[in-house]
């Protein structure tokens, strides 16, 4: 089965490119400096994520649970083609296509295995997903998107700003009566009224805080307390940010296990440094626990980690030998039993930027050894 290149489609117009060609085409290069050096002629991106990261924010879902999409960036050393179906290549060669690739039609009634090794040939390719027998180089791709644009960073802070404002706003219109899903329904409804995918909505009251570290929303209704977790993505960027609320008097061992998540949390930003190990990190964070008086509470949680186009590109764990490097957005999220301090930052060259923070929030200037910053507080209502 040949497959059908269309010539001679009219391109979407140039506003539509949001002027950011030129900085998608630096993902491009980067790919292609990967291919010459591995010596493989050409790599197939299906996954959402990777769309996303060299096209800077288009969608290339129909599907919003699916992790791959409609259609298939195919990059070579020379070119960039499209390949999608009939229902969907005409679309996203008009709407999402700021790579200005060349539309290439796989018809839906073919396999598409079959048509890729057609359109593969005798060259040698690599994917993000294995498709037709090709290498799987997705851990290798999110090596290569891990480092951060400046014009990347640029829409991170405004994706930041825009999920925290989102968050705080449905904290600060909560209230006691209102049930978890209550809650939870307005912070999805939120985000997707301002373009937000609300990947990740959590939403816990009062006993169910103290019992589960992922408190996936109920029926239960809030009497004292409330937290509120979103994993949002928008320009295909992820912010996640936790933030609490008490509707009564903090009682006294909260306040206390809360002011040693913030001491953890805020050490775990200011510590980071270019070039430190993930395994040396850990051993911090391990004795900061220690510390707090709560030896091995880092084992009832996952501590965070770097982030980008996925929520988390992936999780240290002790004895991790990969590198923390400046220039990457992290997100990280220490938890003693009934608090957790969770937001997403960035580091540069100038120490840690916090992405998901707003205005209006209550926050806690905190000295650390290795330096200051602001952690959000419990809100009290």
């Amino acid at each position: 089965m040949k497959y059908l290149r269309l010539a001679g489609q009219a391109k979407y117009a140039s506003t539509m490119r949001w002027n950011k060609e030129g900085e998608a085409m630096e993902a491009v290069e980067r790919i292609r400096k990967w291919l010459e050096e591995h010596e493989y002629d050409g790599v197939l991106l299906n996954r959402r994520d990777n769309y996303a990261w060299v096209s800077k924010g288009a969608k290339s879902n129909v599907v919003s649970n699916s992790e791959n999409g409609v259609a298939y960036y195919a990059i070579t050393r020379d070119g960039i083609d499209l390949l999608a179906d009939s229902s969907d290549l005409h679309r996203m060669d008009m709407e999402q296509n700021p790579l200005g690739a060349a539309p290439v039609l796989l018809p839906w009634h073919v396999s598409v295995e079959e048509q890729i090794r057609d359109y593969i040939g005798g060259r040698r390719f690599a994917s993000d997903t294995g498709t037709a027998g090709t290498a799987n180089i997705q851990e290798e791709l999110v090596k290569l998107r891990l480092r951060l644009t400046e014009e990347e960073v640029g829409r991170y802070e405004t994706a930041g700003r825009l999920c925290a404002d989102i968050v705080e706003g449905v904290c600060m219109d909560a209230r006691p009566g209102m049930t978890e899903n209550d809650v939870a329904d307005l912070l999805r409804c939120r985000c997707i009224r301002h373009g937000v995918s609300p990947d990740c909505v959590l939403a816990g009251a009062d006993e169910r805080i103290l019992s589960y570290r992922h408190p996936v929303p109920t029926g239960k209704k809030i009497e004292d307390c409330l937290m509120v977790v979103l994993g949002g993505e928008i320009y295909g960027l992820n912010t996640s940010l936790t933030r609490m609320v008490y509707f009564a008097p903090v009682p006294a061992e909260i306040k206390e296990r809360y002011e040693k998540t913030q001491h953890i949390f805020a050490c775990m930003q200011t510590m980071m440094q270019d070039g430190m190990s993930y395994k040396e990190y850990f051993e911090y964070v391990k004795a900061l626990y220690a510390e707090a008086g709560y030896d091995g509470e880092w084992k009832m949680h996952h501590q965070g980690g770097p982030t980008g186009y996925a929520c988390r590109e992936f999780i240290p764990v002790p004895g991790d030998e990969r590198i923390i490097h400046e220039g990457q957005a992290y997100a990280w999220n220490p938890t003693i039993l009934g608090t957790k301090c969770e937001e997403t930052t960035y580091l540069g060259s100038d120490g840690i930027k916090i992405l998901s923070r707003s205005s209006d929030w209550p926050r806690r200037t905190i000295d650390t050894p290795h330096g200051m910053i602001e952690v959000a507080e419990i809100l009290e209502r």
